[in-house]
């Protein structure tokens, strides 16, 4: 609950007192048909090896401090997520990057408490986060402090943002301050990070300064409290404009050094807690990144830049052993209008061998891609999606054994078993196999934790294959708060090439929404393209190769003719087109190349972008935001025309996308920056898990 000036000086006294890996398992033997096959007699040596997650919670060292606390002032808001304050001011918030607003109150959430460092602490589950309503801005003197247990972590993701612009959407130049985890530090990913971003201040001398941890340290499954001071009074060394501003974990300032051993300095950017009708205090969750997974407690604002007794305070006054107690999930499932086709009940109540997909060809070297949403109780192992291959054309929801002449080669189910027709040598997991014709591989270490969780909710990606009678099942499992996990199944049959190959899907206790099937993008390097970016198999990460460096001229307009693969699940995974002001190589670090090198703008292929101080930048495009699923499924086999002119400091760039269905989509950019006519100018392109070949540059 949100509390105006409610902690007097008293009470700030009392609270300053001191404180499986596997391959090629077996099981029994299998009928020969799915529709015969009791699931519930099927019993791998995997589930037999289950091991227990470790439940030991980890301890959190405290030194002896340097100085002593003192009392604290009142702050101006305070949450103690105490169920007995309420939850005025704490709304549980989703994000949808397709939708407008991307913010948006979570309908039919509500707060889940846990117990925390102090009376309670909030519990977010990965899916969704949480906006204080309530704060706004204090001025450019503030401290921000609060406690936090995240069970995962990935680069970016938001603990506490805030900000009076933090999208840009009332002033067209994002304005805010995150509280991260980094990559950035040499030794590892480290947390906290102090990353700030001012889009319109052009007085800056860098409008995104960034600070990181110097210990290569995640604070992962603790208790940490984190506390931020930004004082007015104390500007920057490296910019008068910007403060210098100090972190304090558990109640220790946090200082960090460079090579020479000397003092990196926090760097935050002015009026990151200026008040504003458009204040976002966000806990969790942010417009762009993965959302938290954890919980959060005793959150300050005060508008006061406390010492370090007052940081120390507020760490004294939380018991950092107190065990983490993650709630158990409720699993609400609300059917996808978009599947293209349904496995099973909402209810999780049906039985083994009562519903169907239709089936789809497999052509023999062929590839499919098959994205399907897999509900399950979680009761047994085989309480999930299975796949099935035969030899014909099925329809969905008709017993495929009805069939004439029907046989049915073999199955995989979800959690790593098979079974198959001896006939065609699909007899694994039988212990009389004459050899292992059958594999499994996977990168989960704990079944249980994969029956009883991971599955209960997952978006899948399943890549079928077929060699001949060689057929591998790849999975893609992506859990409920983000974490990715693969399996691979394979058997190698007698089923011969001209044989017809078909699959389809099925399930037991499961709900599966089959969202798309398609052909998997076979990416082959164009041997005419003048150069190229990115891996074929789509790995490269963000800003890790780069074209050559081409002019444009005051007045000039270039045409860029290349295609673009990727595999569509985000919208920044795509080419990436740069604008700076020197001439760079290919495939070396544009930055390493030349001194004084600076960027005037950087433009992604989905309307969005970012650059120097006076970056602006206008979208339109031809699609509409309900349209961005449509729009990454083009852009997975593209070819794109690229227009880009240059009228003294203004940059145009108008795009024409074609997919493979021959379809054209129509996005434009006009960007202005520091650029000015008299400046020189060049762009090159980068990209993020996609591969481009540039075809041509006129």
């Amino acid at each position: 609950m949100k509390n105006k000036k409610l902690l007097s000086t008293a009470m700030a006294v009392a609270m300053a007192a001191t404180l499986m890996s596997g391959c090629g398992n077996k099981g029994q033997d299998s009928s020969t048909t799915a529709a015969t096959t009791a699931a519930t007699e099927a019993t791998t040596k995997a589930t037999e090896a289950t091991t227990q997650e470790a439940t030991t919670e980890p301890t959190t060292e405290v030194t002896e401090p340097a100085v002593e606390g003192e009392a604290l002032p009142d702050p101006v808001y305070y949450y103690s997520f105490d169920e007995a304050d309420g939850n005025d001011g704490i709304q549980v918030t989703a994000q949808d990057t397709a939708a407008t607003p991307i913010l948006s109150a979570a309908e039919g959430k509500e707060v889940v408490r846990i117990p925390g460092v102090k009376g309670e602490a909030v519990y977010l589950d990965g899916k969704n986060g949480l906006k204080l309503t309530d704060v706004n801005g204090v001025g450019d003197t503030y401290t921000v402090s609060y406690w936090m247990y995240a069970t995962r972590f990935s680069n970016y993701m938001p603990t506490i943002q805030f900000g009076p612009d933090v999208h840009g959407d009332a002033t067209g130049g994002q304005h805010y301050l995150n509280l991260t985890r980094t990559e950035w530090n040499p030794d590892g990913a480290a947390f906290p990070c102090v990353w700030s971003y001012d889009g319109l201040n052009t007085e800056l001398v860098n409008n995104w300064p960034a600070w990181a941890s110097p210990e290569a340290t995640e604070h992962l499954k603790e208790w940490v409290n984190v506390t931020l001071v930004v004082d007015a009074s104390k500007p920057a060394a490296s910019d008068p404009n910007c403060f210098a501003a100090q972190l304090y974990l558990n109640g220790q300032e946090l200082v960090n050094k460079d090579a020479d051993g000397n003092v990196v300095e926090i760097v935050v950017v002015p009026g990151t807690m200026a008040p504003s009708d458009n204040f976002d205090f966000l806990v969790g969750v942010n417009y762009w990144d993965a959302i938290f997974k954890g919980a959060f407690d005793e959150v300050y604002v005060f508008d006061q830049a406390l010492t370090a007794g007052q940081a120390l305070t507020l760490y004294q006054q939380g018991d950092p052993s107190v065990a983490f107690e993650e709630p158990e999930r409720e699993i609400v499932i609300t059917p996808n209008e978009a599947a293209i086709d349904t496995i099973g009940t909402v209810d999780l109540d049906n039985n083994w061998w009562t519903d169907w997909t239709e089936s789809y060809e497999l052509k023999d070297g062929e590839t499919k891609e098959v994205v399907l949403k897999n509900y399950s109780d979680g009761l047994q192992m085989y309480d999930n999606f299975v796949t099935v291959f035969t030899n014909d054309k099925t329809e969905a929801g008709v017993d495929p054994n009805t069939s004439e002449g029907h046989v049915e080669y073999g199955v995989f189910r979800a959690d790593c078993y098979s079974w198959g027709n001896a006939d065609y040598n699909w007899i694994a997991n039988s212990e009389n196999a004459a050899d292992d014709t059958v594999s499994f591989n996977w990168t989960w270490d704990n079944w249980k934790n994969w029956q009883e969780s991971i599955m209960v909710e997952a978006d899948v990606v399943l890549k079928i294959s077929r060699n001949g009678g060689n057929i591998t099942v790849a999975a893609e499992i992506k859990d409920f708060n983000g974490t990715v996990y693969t399996s691979t199944s394979s058997v190698e049959s007698t089923i011969k090439p001209e044989d017809p190959v078909y699959f389809f899907l099925t399930g037991e206790h499961s709900y599966v929404e089959v969202l798309s099937v398609g052909d998997v993008i076979k990416v082959t390097a164009d041997p005419s393209a003048i150069d190229h970016i990115g891996n074929t198999d789509l790995t490269g990460t963000f800003w890790s190769d780069w074209t050559a460096g081409t002019e444009i001229a005051d007045g000039a307009t270039k045409t860029v003719k290349l295609t673009n693969f990727t595999l569509g699940n985000n919208n920044w995974e795509n080419f990436v087109l740069a604008f700076c002001n020197t001439a760079t190589e290919a495939h070396v670090a544009p930055a390493s190349q030349a001194e004084g090198y600076a960027e005037y703008a950087v433009l992604r292929a989905d309307a969005y972008g970012w650059g120097d101080a006076s970056y602006a930048a206008e979208f339109t495009k031809d699609w509409e935001d309900g349209q961005w699923a449509d729009w990454l499924n083009m852009m997975k086999d593209a070819d794109v025309t690229i227009v880009i002119s240059r009228d003294g400091g203004t940059l145009n760039v108008d795009y024409t996308f074609v997919g493979a269905d021959g379809k054209e989509w129509k996005e434009t950019a006009k960007v202005t920056s520091l650029l000015t006519a008299a400046d020189p100018c060049y762009f090159f392109f980068t990209n993020e898990a996609c591969y481009n070949d540039i075809l041509s540059i006129e």
